[in-house]
């Protein structure tokens, strides 16, 4: 059977809504109006018994599926009572007159009554079919502004429990990973934390707000970490989470842990509470350690190698997160996405103006998050690959053709001269010059065209490719930070992106044992030097 619409009865005015869509339905499947005033009808008796024992029900209506033979409309009404007898019930006695087939079963959890009618035999029900009814069921004019009302209540619950699903479904992700996830409000008190931040630490959210972290930190980060906090906690910006020792509850060992702290802002800027997340970098940090005290290696080589493999596990689990990312993560957006979509569509003129605004928030939050998921993964997912021989002139023009729009839209002039062959991943040097264009087309002043200019020097081993424009520039303050996550110099919403464009860039040109920086001056354009090795060995 597939379901087509749903009615709650509780008084009177329902039976005239379970009436009507009885008739509807008996109607859509192309039954005779005898038949359709038979059909609903006997819903009604059966449906006015419930409520005349002030019982709510449940009517739901259903066709049969698309291979089913023969096909029927079902109408199955559901309550809590535990004590019905066809023989005294005389809605359902009269029901039985008008309709054969109907049936009764009562069990612990209530009483389930099913009528069905059976269709003419040449009926064609597809997925076309079913759509445009289950649309004519919920997006018919109501015959009543009760009954408007109670459809749209109905719509709500329904959008609500979708809603909780997908709340659901990312506290179910959160859970699942070997990473502290959790969100502190302005005044530094824990709103939410997955569960690997109990087992770890031992510790649920009240006693860790209760004693401010005083269990958990190692006495000598404690004050440090409260000061950063106290810093950075109206920062609308991602910021690193300093280094710091969690003890673990298991081992009772201080491990070292490290992350970044992600602000939730509303819709004038203000940060209203900040994401967290830790990673436990304890491995990196004893090694770091070692290599700094310079321990003879025969002490702690089997140290080393333990906390090597822990290092690698680590990895693979970032490798996981990153996976789980693009995958089980953009799911409750797609669902948010669409259903915000289908919301604003049906139901915009219904929206009171002052809802609306909040509603539109929403959708931009959206989109931003989906954008914000995809440069993570970019930026996570992206390691060193085999190296070819590229030849930059013909990446540099693949880039001039797939920015052909907005090069015109901004009337911009791009001049390159000529380019060096560099041996390097195809696919990675191909997003650094976007980048590093699309930066120079997106940051331009109002009262001049964008003049891009790409050069390149080569000496005996090293390709320095310098990329010069005039567009809006940037302060010398930011140059040490700007090629860091989530680094945006321009006030947010001014300049669509993410701030991890340029982080990107750096990672890329690492990865090809290379350089990059910039200088500036505000309103006077901005140059970045690259410097690349000509052969990767």
């Amino acid at each position: 059977m597939i379901e087509l619409t749903k009615v709650i009865l509780e008084n009177e005015m329902d039976l005239i809504l379970a009436h009507k869509q009885s008739m509807r339905l008996a109607e859509l499947t192309g039954l005779s109006l005898a038949s359709q005033t038979t059909f609903a009808t006997a819903v009604s008796e059966v449906s006015r018994s419930s409520i005349g024992n002030n019982i709510t029900t449940t009517l739901t209506l259903y066709v049969s599926g698309k291979k089913e033979q023969p096909k029927f409309i079902y109408a199955v009404l559901e309550d809590d009572r535990q004590n019905f007898s066809e023989l005294k019930d005389e809605g359902y006695k009269y029901a039985k007159k008008l309709v054969s087939n109907i049936s009764v079963s009562t069990s612990d959890a209530g009483t389930r009554i099913e009528l069905k009618f059976r269709l003419a035999q040449n009926i064609r029900i597809d997925d076309f079919i079913i759509e445009k009814w289950t649309i004519q069921f919920n997006n018919d004019p109501g015959i009543s502004p009760y009954e408007e009302i109670k459809r749209k209540n109905r719509q709500l619950i329904e959008l609500a429990d979708r809603l909780r699903e997908s709340e659901e479904q990312y506290r179910s992700l959160t859970d699942s990973l070997p990473i502290m996830i959790f969100s502190l409000n302005r005044k530094g008190a824990l709103t939410f934390a997955n569960k690997w931040v109990e087992s770890y630490t031992g510790s649920t959210i009240e006693n860790i707000n209760n004693n401010q972290w005083q269990s958990i930190l190692h006495p000598e980060d404690l004050a440090k970490t409260w000061e950063n906090w106290k810093t950075n906690a109206e920062s609308p910006d991602a910021i690193v989470v300093p280094e710091q020792r969690v003890k673990d509850i298991r081992t009772g060992e201080y491990r070292w842990h490290t992350g970044v702290s992600i602000a939730i802002v509303n819709e004038n800027g203000s940060v209203m509470s900040r994401n967290n997340f830790l990673v436990d970098i304890h491995a990196q940090k004893l090694i770091e350690q070692t290599l700094k005290d310079n321990l003879e290696l025969k002490q702690t080589k089997a140290e080393l190698e333990e906390y090597i493999a822990l290092l690698n596990q680590s990895n693979k689990q970032l490798e996981q997160f990153a996976y789980i990312t693009s995958h089980d993560l953009q799911e409750p957006l797609r669902k948010i996405s669409f259903y915000s979509d289908l919301l604003g569509h049906k139901f915009r003129h219904a929206i009171p103006p002052e809802a609306l605004v909040f509603f539109e928030n929403l959708i931009g939050a959206s989109d931003r998050m989906r954008l914000l998921v995809k440069d993570v993964l970019s930026y996570s997912t992206m390691q060193k690959n085999e190296f070819d021989d590229l030849d930059l002139n013909v990446i540099a023009a693949e880039i001039i053709q797939d920015l052909e729009i907005a090069i015109t839209e901004k009337n911009a002039l791009i001049t390159i001269s000529e380019l060096p062959v560099i041996q390097g991943n195809s696919r990675q040097i191909k997003q650094l010059f976007e980048n590093l264009l699309s930066n120079a087309l997106k940051f331009t002043r109002a009262d001049q065209s964008p003049i891009v200019t790409i050069n390149a020097v080569v000496t005996a081993d090293v390709a320095t490719i310098i990329v010069l424009d005039n567009g809006i520039g940037f302060e010398e303050v930011y140059v040490e930070k700007m090629f860091d996550l989530f680094q945006q110099l321009h006030p947010k919403g001014r300049y669509k992106g993410t701030g991890i464009g340029l982080a990107l860039c750096k990672r890329i040109v690492d990865l090809h044992k290379g350089s990059i920086k910039a200088e500036g001056k505000l309103g006077e354009g901005a140059v970045f030097e690259i410097k690349l090795p000509l052969t990767q060995n």
